[in-house]
């Protein structure tokens, strides 16, 4: 018994001492800089709590939130299958066909583990507080990217540097509970399990990958560039000759599995597999399927016969494969890339489509929002780039396109600062490791170079080097200086929380939307429609019972664009277009009279009711001339003319507001040239004052919602 009790003892010392070796000073200093910069990341993401209240921020999460909502009280299957009648009416929403589902299901599937194990959390708190954690977790991730790309160091700093990203922050702040919080995270745990299984060719690796890709699929429009990131990568491999069989198992086992996901998922479904966007993906597999199948032949046969007859046929076969494939995309078979990822791609197209310019998010970035977002990191991003560029290996070749291209993108739309985020933490810890490596090996003196180079570095002394690791230091805290401001103003005050410059010039926080729609969910029934610009849709339908017509995410341009014509027609020709889409309440965001162009207000959003009207208006066609104001180069100067001080919207805009703002509206610029002397309706439509009620405006003055009085209005005020 003795000798027993001793093996044990001397089993479990050798046990534990083994484990003490293993565990080196270098792994305890990485994982504690881990855990630091988790953190750090986490609390950046949550300032937002110390100023001001727990409340889902912009527009988009209120939508989340609904449907979040809706999969927890009624299953995910029952979601998939949810028209929602009060929602784009008269036809419904398909929720399931129009709504990707990681963000809201994920949210779900955390707060049911909090109620698993005893936590009585909101459902709301947890959509509140989920994207700054999904934003410190993907910290994390990159951490493993940048080791799989280059090392321990380039992941550490990596991670610390998408921390501190000002890019990836605004994003992934405490109440931005939208799609990309959840799918940059999948965005760099797709990377590293292609890159991993590349690497090491393990099937283990590659179905991890594409199960990321499926589930990125599902959560965020952005799949498409990664899919298409992903195939451009194997295509640069194949014409430099850098196949493998490697290849043809990780990006194809990837990309298939992927792409079989996201056909599952009711909001893309099978026809995404006949979409331009899958069919590049698929067609380059096909590429190197051809390839490792000759390969294969060429094993056991003499194949150049074969080649020779090929290259003979080789125009004729080209030709004929662009013929059926134009073929294809006009008759409809095969579905062209959506307008937004086009303009993505020719970022100056969006100029000839009014409804995506007038998203803010959509605009070609500047050079101070690039810079902004990105921060110090952008003066390494070239020599990350150029240090790829000098050694072209597999791995190498991955980061260097996901950087080129996300830089581009970053570029062509404000919203795709996201997707440069990452690329631009993993190249800044590229460069900032070939710059010290140098320093690193002379002051270890462990270069190994002949006496005729080491002339070259003798400079790098201990001085030198010093310099070069304070240089670096003083960066990073720049950087962190950097991301403090960027962690502190993207604390901004939620959207629905209305902001407006006051006359001492401060500003004043206001909950006059949460005020309305409660006006509106207490006062109105399914049954009321309520018609307003569609920036407000999601706030309404989500926190009201009332029936709208339009909202963020509203595929019928043509009903947006005829929303934009009913507010401003004149009353006559308005109240048709009412009519047609029973409208019974109209919201007006006023502002308390500071209605300057680019201003939160609704007057400040006119010109894109007139362009979109007239874009695709289907009912009474407007023309932009008539409403708005132009020199004589034909460039519009933010003034309104004519048919403008006729329409709905001023009669509207104008009614309820005091004499004191009137004046401040009316001394705006163009406005004051041409302006009404008095507010409301014009003379030539005076009368239609009398259908219209002001059923309430909110304590500031902000907001007004009117009602349409159709008891009153005899069948002749409406035009035919």
């Amino acid at each position: 018994m003795p000798v027993i009790v001793d093996k044990i003892v001397n089993d479990l010392r050798n046990r534990y001492n083994t484990a003490a070796t293993t565990i080196s000073k270098e792994m305890v200093f990485g994982y504690a800089a881990l855990v630091l910069i988790f953190i750090i990341a986490y609390f950046f993401r949550i300032l937002t709590i110390f100023r001001y209240e727990i409340i889902l921020s912009a527009n988009d999460p209120f939508s989340q939130f609904r449907a979040a909502q809706y999969i927890e009280q009624n299953g995910l299957f029952a979601f998939f299958s949810w028209v929602d009648t009060q929602t784009w009416y008269p036809e419904g929403r398909f929720w399931g066909k129009s709504q990707y589902i990681g963000t809201p299901l994920s949210a779900v599937l955390i707060h049911q583990f909090t109620l698993l194990i005893g936590l009585d959390i909101p459902l709301e708190v947890i959509c509140f507080f989920q994207p700054a954690l999904f934003g410190a977790i993907t910290t994390i991730a990159m951490y493993f990217l940048g080791k799989e790309l280059g090392n321990k160091k380039i992941g550490l700093m990596a991670s610390l540097f998408l921390a501190l990203s000002a890019g990836h922050l605004q994003r992934t702040t405490a109440g931005f509970f939208d799609n990309e919080a959840l799918g940059i995270l999948f965005l760099v745990l797709s990377l590293y399990f292609y890159a991993r299984s590349l690497r090491t060719g393990s099937l283990y690796s590659t179905m991890i990958a594409g199960l990321c890709l499926g589930i990125l699929s599902g959560s965020w429009g952005a799949s498409t560039y990664v899919f298409n990131v992903l195939a451009l990568h194997a295509f640069v491999l194949l014409i430099m000759k850098k196949h493998s069989n490697r290849l043809f198992v990780s990006y194809g086992g990837s990309v298939l599995i992927g792409l079989f996901i996201s056909a599952l998922i009711p909001r893309n479904g099978p026809s995404s597999l006949l979409n331009t966007d899958a069919l590049v993906p698929l067609g380059v597999f096909g590429l190197i399927f051809l390839v490792e199948l000759y390969q294969y032949i060429q094993s056991f046969y003499n194949t150049q016969p074969i080649i020779n007859r090929v290259r003979s046929l080789l125009p004729i076969v080209v030709a004929g494969g662009i013929l059926g494939l134009g073929i294809l995309l006009l008759s409809g078979t095969l579905f062209n890339l959506s307008s937004k990822f086009i303009t993505v791609i020719f970022p100056f197209i969006r100029d000839t489509t009014p409804i995506l310019k007038s998203v803010s998010e959509h605009q070609i970035v500047v050079w101070s929002t690039f810079f902004r977002n990105v921060g110090l990191l952008i003066f390494f991003l070239p020599l990350g780039i150029y240090f790829l560029y000098e050694k072209p290996t597999e791995r190498n070749l991955l980061l260097l396109l996901f950087g080129v291209t996300s830089i581009y993108f970053a570029g062509s739309m404000v919203r795709l600062a996201l997707i440069l985020a990452p690329a631009a933490a993993l190249l800044t810890a590229k460069a900032v490791d070939q710059i010290l490596l140098p320093f690193v090996l002379t002051f270890q003196e462990r270069f190994a170079l002949s006496r005729r180079k080491t002339r070259f570095i003798q400079p790098l002394s201990n001085e030198l080097t010093a310099i070069a690791f304070s240089f670096i230091g003083i960066f990073l805290l720049l950087s962190i200086l950097t991301a403090t401001d960027a962690a502190t103003n993207s604390a901004s005050p939620p959207s629905i929380l209305t902001v407006v410059p006051s006359g001492t010039g401060g500003a004043i926080i206001g909950n006059d939307w949460q005020e309305a729609i409660g006006w509106l969910d207490y006062n109105t029934g399914a049954t009321d429609v309520t018609a307003s610009w569609w920036d407000y849709g999601y706030w309404i339908s989500g926190n009201s019972n009332t029936t709208i017509l339009v909202d963020n995410a509203t595929i019928n341009k043509t009903k947006i664009a005829n929303v934009g014509c009913m507010l401003v027609l004149n009353p006559r020709e308005s109240l048709k277009i009412a009519k047609i889409y029973d409208v019974t309440y109209i919201a007006v965001l006023v502002s308390d009279g500071f209605g300057i162009y680019g201003f939160d207000s609704d007057l400040g959003k006119v010109p894109w009711f007139v362009r979109i009207g007239e874009d695709a208006g289907n009912i009474i066609q407007i023309n932009e001339e008539d409403y708005l104001e132009y020199d004589s180069r034909h460039q519009y100067i933010t003034g309104y003319v004519d048919k403008f001080y006729d329409s709905v919207f001023w009669a509207l805009f104008t009614t309820g507001v005091t004499d004191e703002s009137y004046d401040r509206i009316t001394q705006y610029g163009p406005i004051e040239d041409n302006a009404p002397e008095t507010k409301g309706f014009s003379a030539e439509y005076a009368e239609y004052a009398d259908y219209y009620e002001l059923a309430y405006q909110t304590a500031h003055d902000w907001i007004f919602i009117w009602k349409i009085r159709w008891d009153l209005i005899p069948p002749g005020a409406i035009a035919p």
